[in-house]
């Protein structure tokens, strides 16, 4: 056979002998971390755990960094971990404790717990994932605790209903931050302003325009795709009155407070994406009355509802990490 035939031949099947070769499980790094350890020690405590894998854009994602929902002072004692599939589901959560002097180390404990987390996946070294783990299913259950520490701050954005006109119909736009394990505190409000009136006499009028936001503690818990929450929350609306057409015409402001409790579900679209649904009831506590002066009397008006309840749905997106 020619020579050049022959090594044609051996270049063909070395092609296809590197084809069929499994590719090491890559794994990409996200931190906020610029030591302790460092991106180059942690990369180097994969590659002798995981092989030499493509640092690709895509695949497994390695997050770690500073937990900042714990006080300033304990920062720096440990180091957070999240090991996220293709799919973005978080496979493994682990806070590690660190110090100055213990990097190389604490880059080993992270790509120990990586190489222990895919051999739960039926992973082996030099091998590729199953064709399981490298494709989850969208309804494969993750941990609780997992999810709730990795969704930190979730910003939602949808259509409200009020039972009352004050509320009204309205955009509502949410934001939710985790402040500790399964704790979140979150605040909303609606975009547009509510209005309402009142007849006083005969040709008198009196209006009032009003915005409102909320501020709930809530505990959440997810199971799967699914998340329930549930919580005490707080109703401040900011009104203006007025009045028209009246001997004596006027106007002022007030600040309403209501109690109550909110609930919410929320069903895991994507990665980042859940659409959500929230209930709310109110019972006023405090707030001032307006006066109007009708045949020299002075009347009430535009008395705060004593119950309120407001319902939503909610586009919402996992904004950090």
């Amino acid at each position: 056979m020619p020579i050049s035939a022959a090594l044609a031949s051996a270049f063909m099947v070395a092609q296809a002998v590197l084809a069929a070769a499994p590719t090491p499980v890559a794994v990409r790094l996200s931190s906020n971390v610029a030591e302790c350890p460092a991106s180059a020690e942690v990369q180097s405590a994969l590659r002798q755990v995981l092989g030499d894998g493509e640092r690709s854009a895509g695949g497994w994602v390695l997050s770690y960094g500073r937990d900042l929902s714990v006080a300033e002072e304990e920062r720096d004692a440990s180091v957070l971990m999240e090991l996220i599939d293709p799919a973005g589901v978080r496979l493994a959560v682990r806070r590690i404790p660190a110090s100055s002097g213990d990097c190389p180390a604490v880059a080993s404990a992270m790509a120990a717990v990586v190489e222990r987390s895919l051999r739960t996946l039926g992973w082996t070294k030099g091998e590729a994932l199953p064709e399981a783990a490298r494709r989850p299913s969208a309804s494969a259950p993750s941990t609780p605790t997992a999810r709730q520490r990795g969704e930190r701050l979730v910003l939602g954005l949808g259509p409200s209903i009020g039972s009352s006109p004050r509320a009204g119909t309205n955009l509502l736009l949410e934001a939710r931050l985790r402040v500790l394990g399964p704790v979140f505190l979150r605040l909303g409000g609606g975009l547009f302003s509510g209005s309402d009136s009142q007849n006083v006499g005969s040709s008198g009028k009196a209006n009032l325009t009003t915005r409102y936001f909320t501020v709930a503690p809530l505990a959440a818990f997810a199971r799967g795709s699914l998340e329930l929450a549930a919580g005490p929350s707080l109703l401040l609306s900011f009104d203006h009155g007025g009045s028209a057409a009246l001997a004596q015409v006027g106007s002022g402001d007030r600040e309403v407070l209501a109690v109550g409790l909110g609930l919410g579900v929320a069903v895991r679209l994507a990665a980042r994406w859940r659409v959500g649904l929230g209930l709310e009831g109110y019972r006023v506590a405090v707030g001032a009355d307006y006066f109007v002066a009708l045949n020299g009397v002075r009347t009430v008006v535009l008395s705060p509802s004593p119950w309120q309840g407001i319902a939503s749905a909610k586009l919402e997106f996992v904004a950090w990490p």
